[in-house]
């Protein structure tokens, strides 16, 4: 059907634009992925020629002679000197659609982005091939031919309703809903006008007429260019970018990690870089700069767009942060291991035994047992050359590897705790259930946003945001793969499990799920149940055919961290009352016992990790952790280094010094230096203004401000909210609960008595206060080395109600309690 000139120029254009979405593939997976998307494509084309129609351009309307019209400004523009008026309908059928589906119901999402890559690209020179021949035979009549103009960019996509009805699109299968969308989806209709008047600019691609400037399908080359020249580290980098495209998402899209809370929302105030020149500057982006880094020329990323050559230096990159991974004295289980492998003697064939090796591989190890595809291909060449002895690794009923027999065979597995913030992984000796190695870092998905909302908003908002989501995350797990099999001189191959906890979107995001009706009531995630998919399926490089396992969820905002940390914490085997208070940048809350537990969700954002905070920051060298104003210096740092900022532990221990010394008051206003009493001079002098607003001047131009206790309030007023509306369902009193487990990273560096004195817990739970740490990997841990505590973990969903606080009816006041004091 189409030529190997068309055909090679599909293939080259889809590498292009894989290759800018971050796909790693070769030319043999293109060729392969191209054959199959020709063999799938069903063209049809219908189009009309209209010259009855007539221009009205107060009203700016098309007017054909039935009576329909095309409208807009832009279109009347573009189309007024035309002489005759050519509507088209280009569609490749329904099947690519349909393949497309299966792929990503399948999980195999890669194959599927490739095959929708590619049939793009065939329609895409398929519409340019038929504007070529309208132009071709328009020339022979002296006639020049315009743009093509699709409806949806400059044009408003209602016009599309317009072009199906006049060319009858349902002649060839074309369909349009009621939100004017077109389907099959590999679909696309246009105009385009004729005359000897008509003025066409050069255009190079069918993107140069759309406004989508961070598409990542994006194809101008026409375009103007400009250079951004990029000094991070001990980095340089040349990129080419477009005219007013966004410093930030230039940055972020090249793997230039920023520091930033916000995903390039313009609130954070982080993404801070130095320009080689002076730019115009806005009174937004200067509320978050001082008069010296204005001076400095000294620039958020997120405010500036490229209108110029520029050279850049990235001052706010991400920092090795402390991330805590575990607390041993939690970890006490009997392992049930799903994983073994045995050393296996396989009956040799002969001419009076021609069993298939299938059998003969079934009937030496015993039993119903599975052998997956990938397995089969080879499957006569590795008993051959093992002389028929091999090791044979069976998880459950199924074999995920057969290889060369070894006096000593390796098992190894990873539990995997993804938490919005850091991400901390173990690797584990599955046959003994030891532990080989820990790893933690900071979650790339950072740049994205602080938050899950914010990344959720940037997954939607973006073109490809969901996989960008979800590939930095992947590429952050093999890279913890290939720094544990480096380190302890392991095989990939000998890594059969990945257990893997965290909060509902971050589980979506692994799995490269949407997770967008979670940030929207009535707030549903796509699924809650475990999932157990091969680590292949979503690009995760451990043995072919070994597996990631999810733990279930309880709700949008209650995850598979907080189900393994009451696994951890054994709260579903407890005689008392526990409960269980994980703050991170969500805060989850579980109480009860194991007669009855339900579980809660707060939305505390996540200012207790120091985002929004004005000089707040994660927990890393510099930051300051604690504060007590008895002594002096009265704050420690993180690494004992010069302080850089505040982070969670920080300002909750600072907050509580100004209410201990009267500096704030219990409705959390700043007091005047005339009004605070009995307060260290040195102490009360600190009392200032920060850019007009009432602050504290803690050292070096830190300083906390009123609007950083109005942050703390409403996060530590939502949660207090919470575990008063489960104390209250429960049916209980607060002295009833004889344990409290602080979980996570802040909740193990947290002053207890501090999280007192704010009032983010009740005073009566002083002294019933234990620092659990990461007790969500511990979970994670238990579920990979054994059986019964996976399935522990599953029973776990089922056990724990939920209450949406959102709409509950005490909510409100309770909130509204919980700010004060």
């Amino acid at each position: 059907m189409f030529s190997k000139d068309v055909v090679q120029k599909v293939k080259d254009l889809s590498l292009e634009k894989l290759k800018n979405m971050n796909f790693d593939v070769d030319q043999y997976l293109i060729k392969e992925a191209t054959g199959e998307v020709q063999s799938l494509i069903d063209y049809k084309m219908i189009h009309q020629v209209c010259d009855n129609f007539h221009i009205d351009e107060r009203e700016n309307k098309i007017i054909f002679k039935t009576g329909d019209y095309l409208f807009g400004d832009y279109i009347v523009k573009n189309l007024k000197e035309a002489e005759y008026i050519i509507l088209a309908i280009i569609t490749l059928g329904d099947r690519i659609d349909k393949k497309v589906n299966d792929y990503f119901s399948e999980s195999n999402y890669t194959k599927g982005m490739i095959l929708d890559v590619i049939a793009g690209v065939f329609l895409e020179i398929l519409t340019n091939n038929f504007w070529e021949e309208v132009r071709e035979n328009a020339k022979k009549y002296g006639k020049e031919v315009t743009d093509i103009f699709y409806p949806g960019n400059k044009w408003d996509i209602k016009n599309q309703a317009v072009i199906c009805k006049l060319v009858d699109s349902s002649k060839i299968g074309v369909n349009i809903n009621q939100s004017f969308i077109i389907t099959p989806q590999k679909t696309v209709s246009f105009v385009c006008g004729v005359g000897e008047n008509v003025k066409r600019p050069v255009k190079e691609s069918v993107c140069d007429d759309c406004e989508a400037k961070d598409c990542i399908y994006r194809n101008v080359p026409g375009e103007s260019k400009y250079k951004v020249t990029v000094r991070f580290s001990s980095n340089t980098k040349v990129i080419e970018a477009n005219e007013g495209e966004n410093l930030f998402h230039i940055l972020v899209r090249n793997g230039i990690k920023l520091n930033n809370f916000c995903g390039g929302s313009r609130i954070c105030g982080q993404c801070k870089v130095i320009l080689n020149e002076k730019l115009d500057i806005s009174d937004d982006e200067k509320y978050f700069l001082t008069d010296k880094e204005i001076k400095n020329n000294v620039r958020l990323a997120c405010f500036v767009e490229i209108d110029r050559d520029l050279e850049v230096k990235v001052l706010s990159e991400e920092q090795k942060a402390k991330i805590l991974t575990k607390e041993n004295d939690l970890l006490s289980i009997e392992s049930h291991p799903r994983i073994k492998t045995s050393t296996v003697d396989i009956r040799r064939p002969t001419l009076n035994d021609q069993g298939d090796y299938v059998k003969r591989i079934k009937e030496a190890v015993g039993g119903e047992i599975e052998i997956p595809l990938g397995l089969l291909s080879n499957l006569p060449e590795v008993l051959e050359e093992n002389d028929y002895k091999v090791n044979i690794t069976i998880r459950k009923n199924e074999i995920i590897s057969i290889k060369k027999a070894a006096s000593k065979q390796y098992n190894y597995g990873i539990a995997l705790d993804i938490g919005t913030t850091t991400i901390a992984a173990y690797l584990y000796d599955l046959d003994e259930g030891k532990e080989v190695d820990v790893y933690s870092c900071l979650n790339p998905q950072r740049t994205f946003g602080a938050d899950v909302i914010t990344r959720i908003t940037y997954s939607i908002s973006n073109s490809q945001g969901l996989y960008q989501l979800h590939s930095a995350l992947i590429n952050k797990i093999n890279e913890i793969v290939e720094e544990f099999c480096v380190k302890n001189s392991i095989d990939k191959s000998d890594i059969y499990e990945i257990v893997a906890v965290g909060n509902p979107t971050m589980i979506h995001f692994l799995l490269n799920v949407s997770s967008k009706n979670i940030a929207v009531s009535p707030y549903v995630p796509t699924f809650t149940s475990k999932i157990e998919v091969k680590a292949k399926e979503i690009g995760i490089n451990i043995n072919k055919e070994g597996y990631v396992i999810t733990l279930p969820l309880i709700s949008s905002y209650v995850g598979a961290d907080t189900v393994a940390a009451v696994l951890a914490n054994k709260i579903d085997q407890s005689d008392e009352l526990c409960l269980l208070v994980d703050i991170g940048t969500n805060g989850e809350m579980v109480l009860g016992n194991k007669d009855n537990l339900i579980a809660s969700s707060a939305a505390a954002g996540p200012a207790f990790e120091g985002a929004g905070i004005t000089f707040g920051i994660n927990g890393v060298e510099g930051a300051i952790d604690h504060v007590d104003f008895s002594k002096r210096p009265f704050y420690t740092t993180i690494g004992n280094k010069k302080a850089k900022g505040i982070c969670g532990s920080g300002i909750v221990d600072i907050i509580s010094e100004l209410l201990k010394y009267g500096i704030v008051d219990i409705t959390g206003r700043f007091l005047s230096k005339e009004e605070v009493k009995n307060v260290p001079v040195d102490i009360a002098e600190r009392i200032t203004l920060y850019k007009d607003e009432p602050a504290f001047l803690i050292e070096n131009g830190i300083y906390v401000t009123q609007k950083d206790i109005r942050q703390i309030q409403l996060a530590k007023g939502a949660i207090l909210a919470g575990i008063n509306i489960m104390i209250k369902k429960m049916g209980i009193y607060v002295n009833e609960i004889k344990k409290v487990f602080l979980a996570g990273g802040f909740g193990n560096y947290i002053l207890p008595a501090s999280a007192i004195a704010i009032g983010l817990l009740p005073k009566e739970l002083q002294g019933k206060i234990l620092q659990v740490g990461n007790s969500a990997g511990v979970g994670a841990i238990m579920a990979l080395l054994s059986d019964k505590e996976l399935e522990r973990a599953i029973h776990l969903q089922s056990k724990i109600s939920y209450i949406e606080l959102s709409t509950h009816e005490d909510f409100q006041n309770e909130f509204v309690k919980g700010m004060y004091f």
